[in-house]
């Protein structure tokens, strides 16, 4: 059973007329009569009492006419939004970060009409899904060189050291490597940078990885740590003198955050619209 077969029945029932019907089709009499054919050997009974002059509903096809309607209704109804672009479903992974302090006004402002799947992930888990087409867009923080993805910058970003001291000097990298450090888990984007960042002969005391940023924040408050975590996210908590940037010397952590999707997607008007609307919100809720 198609739905070409179903239209052609509900055509019939309307016109109970097969000269009228193909008229109305703009189809062959052969090529209704066919599909008229198909569809009741699919279901395996007849749907019309036949004679030489008359073509009439038979109690099975009033019954079959009864039940498909509504379904031709919301067929009907779901082709229209499709060709005036009215539906609209995207799929994206958002850095744990970015998704909890950079995602408010897009979140509030983005049109009805889109309905967005929405999780968080660390880059390395976004890029992942990403090539495996599992999603259709990433928002990463720091580094992303793989050619089966298009990249679009969003912005330059500070990764900053903080702490619950308020240190009146500054430092330099080697001279904290004692200190009991907390930081992203493997696969963090902001990790990954501050890693690569080091000197090659500093190794940082790092007795916690953790996939929360929520608490680094809170056991840096609370304990004797150091922690290095972007500057956006810690914004509150300078503000309130809950946390304090160490100063260092010499050493400064940027990064992007970038907006991804595979190469092989060909992206439509409405998708491009949608990611610079994405990245104009990220750049005002940053500034």
């Amino acid at each position: 059973m198609t739905f070409k077969q179903i239209k052609y029945f509900q055509a019939l029932c309307r016109n109970l007329n097969l000269r009228a019907c193909t008229k109305e089709l703009n189809i062959t009499q052969s090529a209704l009569s066919l599909a008229i054919f198909e569809l009741e050997k699919s279901l395996n009974t007849k749907l019309f009492d036949r004679n030489a002059k008359f073509l009439s509903l038979n109690e099975k096809g009033k019954v079959f006419l009864k039940q498909i309607t509504p379904l031709i209704l919301e067929f009907e109804r779901i082709e229209k939004a499709m060709q005036d672009d009215q539906s609209y479903e995207i799929s994206m992974k958002v850095s744990q970060n970015v998704g909890t302090y950079l995602l408010g006004t897009f979140l509030d402002q983005k049109a009805e009409n889109i309905k967005l799947n929405l999780s968080l992930d660390n880059s390395q888990n976004i890029i992942k899904d990403i090539l495996d087409k599992e999603i259709d867009i990433g928002l990463i923080e720091g580094i992303c060189k793989d050619k089966d993805i298009k990249k679009i910058k969003i912005c330059d970003d500070e990764l900053i050291v903080v702490s619950k001291n308020d240190f009146k000097k500054e430092f330099f990298i080697d001279e904290l490597k004692d200190f009991k450090w907390l930081s992203r888990e493997q696969g963090s984007g902001a990790k990954e940078v501050f890693l690569n960042a080091l000197p090659k002969d500093v190794k940082l005391n790092l007795v916690y990885e953790l996939n929360s940023t929520a608490m680094i924040k809170e056991l840096t408050k609370k304990g004797k740590f150091l922690a290095v975590l972007p500057k956006f996210s810690v914004k509150e908590e300078l503000e309130a003198k809950s946390l304090f940037e160490v100063r260092l010397k010499n050493f400064k952590i940027s990064r992007e955050l970038c907006l991804i999707y595979h190469k092989n997607k060909e992206p439509s008007n409405k998708f491009i619209n949608l990611c610079e609307f994405l990245k104009f919100c990220i750049q005002k809720d940053l500034a």
